[in-house]
C-alpha cells in the first residue's frame, strides 16, 4: 500500500481502461490520521517494527516499506513511502477526474486499539469528499459483521462486502444480513466448497473472491462465475476474463 503502487495500479488502469478497485486497509496512527497499511504492526511490511498506532504519519513515511530490505538504495522515496488514506482518496479524485476508471475498496481493519472508530472516521472523510451518495466510487469492507453494519448505518448508499477468512460458517447456505448483497470469501474457502458460488446467487447475492492471482485460479473462479476477483495481478485477471 505504497504511493508507487496505488500509481502503478491507477497507471495500468488508465493505460487498459480496465476498471479497478484500489483495496485499502484503514486504521489509526498516532496522530489520529486513517493510515492505509495492511497490518496493525509495521514489523511484517517495512524494515521496521512497533504498532502504527504509536507512531506518528511523519514517524510512519520515514520507514521503508518496499520490502527490499537492505537494498533501499534500489527503490524511490514513493516506493518506501506509506500514504493517508486521504492522500488517496485525493490522488483517486484526481484519477477520475481524468477519466481513469478507477474506485476504492476500503477495508476497516478489526480488531484494533479504537475500534468503531475507524467507521467514523471514514464515514466523516467520505461524507467531507461528497463520496456518502449513491454512484459513489466507493465500497466498504470489513471481516466484521458489527463493522459492516456500522458501516450500513452510516453510509446507507454504500456497497458493503462481508468478508469471510476461516469458515464459511453460518454463511455456508448463502444467505447474508439485511442490506448486504456481497459476500468475499478466501479463495481457499470457495475450493473447499466450490457450490457456495451458486448457492450465494440463488439467494441474490455476490461473491467477491480474494486473493485470486494465478491463471488456473482465476479460470476456475470464471467457470463458477465469480462476481469479483481481489488480486495481486489484475493484468491476469483482465487478459483471462476479457473486454
Amino acid at each position: 500500500m505504497t504511493r508507487a503502487a496505488y500509481r502503478a495500479a491507477i497507471t495500468w488502469s488508465a493505460r487498459t481502461g480496465t476498471e479497478l478497485g484500489l483495496e485499502c486497509d484503514v486504521h489509526f496512527s498516532a496522530d489520529d490520521q486513517l493510515i492505509c497499511l495492511h497490518d496493525l504492526r509495521v514489523n511484517r511490511t517495512s524494515r521496521s517494527r512497533g504498532r502504527a498506532i504509536e507512531l506518528t504519519v511523519a514517524q510512519l513515511k520515514r520507514l521503508d516499506f518496499s520490502r527490499l530490505g537492505p537494498r533501499r538504495w534500489l527503490t524511490t522515496a514513493a516506493q518506501r513511502e506509506l500514504v493517508t488514506l486521504q492522500e488517496l482518496l485525493i490522488m483517486v479524485r484526481e484519477a477520475r477526474d481524468r477519466g481513469v476508471p478507477v474506485s476504492l475498496v476500503i477495508e476497516t481493519k478489526h480488531a484494533n486499539p479504537r475500534g468503531a472508530e475507524v467507521e467514523y472516521r471514514l464515514a466523516d472523510q467520505l461524507v467531507a469528499l461528497g463520496w456518502d451518495a449513491v454512484g459513489s466510487p466507493v465500497r466498504v469492507i470489513s471481516f466484521d459483521q458489527e463493522a459492516v453494519e456500522r458501516l450500513g448505518r452510516l453510509l446507507p448508499n454504500l456497497e458493503r462486502t462481508f468478508l469471510i477468512e476461516k469458515s464459511l460458517g453460518p454463511w455456508a447456505d448463502g444467505r447474508l444480513f439485511d442490506g448486504v448483497r456481497a459476500v468475499g470469501p478466501d479463495l481457499l474457502l470457495i475450493k473447499d466448497d466450490p457450490g457456495f458460488v451458486d448457492r450465494a446467487h440463488a439467494q441474490g447475492n455476490q461473491v467477491h473472491a480474494w486473493t485470486v492471482n494465478e491463471p488456473a485460479d482465476i479460470r476456475f473462479c470464471q467457470e463458477l462465475g465469480v462476481d469479483s476477483y481481489t488480486t495481486d495481478y489484475p493484468d491476469r485477471v483482465a487478459k483471462i476474463l476479457g473486454p
